[in-house]
């Protein structure tokens, strides 16, 4: 698995920079299970990466309608699972493009029947074991995490998930909140929920009284994630973990992670 971390980037060159990677493992796939290519596999790849400015997704259940008429914020439907969600600055999204049927089927540890909860369970524990190492208890719930209560705060909404699939390759994935500012998610309607709200590593750690605050900063919470990812996925003891490479000041990142990837630019 190659694994990168790109810094602040907008969300349509990484949405473009996701479905070039997501086509060409597939095309290779296809490919070789034909005898049309005697060429390897290209490997699974990780993309973690802070959006550089607010941007409003829609999956393929548009739950947009209750979005103001005059929100300034970028919309952008996508073919991902799910309704509507926010990404922006202070959130740290990891996006892994891998085949999850494959990861499945080589998981070390008791897994349930189906590649998809399986997959959705394991974005889940990263996140719920990141926000651990700070010293927030969560739990699942609306394919998500959630802050668990605290004195006479309920449940809030810290990380969501949601999958695009073809061919058994995964892409989008996790949102983590880290030090958002929170008031985008009062725009929306979460996991077509009304009236629960969105939570943040920083806003937790201050409510709780918790140390570790410097710490909560998305280019320091980005190892930690993909370690928990990685560990989480209860792989085989030769499976081959890349490092998190640091492109976030890199000009170049983009055709970077193409080359690094095995993936040419048409």
């Amino acid at each position: 698995m190659k694994a990168f971390y790109v810094g602040r980037r907008d969300y349509r060159r990484v949405l473009q920079l996701q479905e070039t990677i997501f086509n060409a493992i597939i095309a290779r796939q296809v490919s070789v299970r034909r005898g049309e290519s005697a060429l390897p596999l290209l490997p699974d790849v990780t993309l973690l990466v802070e959006h550089s400015a607010p941007v409003y997704t829609v999956g393929r259940r548009d739950t947009a309608e209750g979005l103001p008429k005059h929100s300034s914020v970028d919309v952008v439907k996508t073919r991902r699972g799910g309704g509507i969600t926010y990404h922006g600055p202070g959130q740290l999204t990891m996006y892994p493009i891998a085949n999850i049927q494959r990861l499945w089927k080589a998981c070390a540890a008791q897994k349930v029947r189906s590649p998809i909860e399986w997959f959705s369970w394991v974005l889940e524990e990263a996140m719920m074991q990141s926000a651990a190492h700070f010293g927030i208890p969560t739990h699942r719930f609306k394919t998500g995490v959630w802050a668990e209560k605290h004195n006479d705060v309920p449940a809030r909404k810290l990380g969501a998930i949601g999958l695009q699939l073809g061919n058994w390759v995964s892409m989008h994935g996790a949102g983590l909140n880290v030090s958002n500012d929170l008031h985008y998610f009062d725009d929306i309607i979460m996991c077509e929920l009304p009236g629960r709200h969105a939570t943040s590593l920083c806003e937790e750690i201050a409510q709780r009284g918790l140390p570790k605050t410097s710490a909560a900063q998305v280019q320091l919470v980005a190892p930690l994630l993909f370690e928990k990812f990685v560990e989480s996925l209860h792989q085989p003891p030769d499976f081959a973990a890349s490092k998190l490479h640091d492109l976030s000041t890199e000009d170049t990142w983009y055709d970077q992670v193409l080359k690094a990837s095995g993936v040419r630019q048409t």
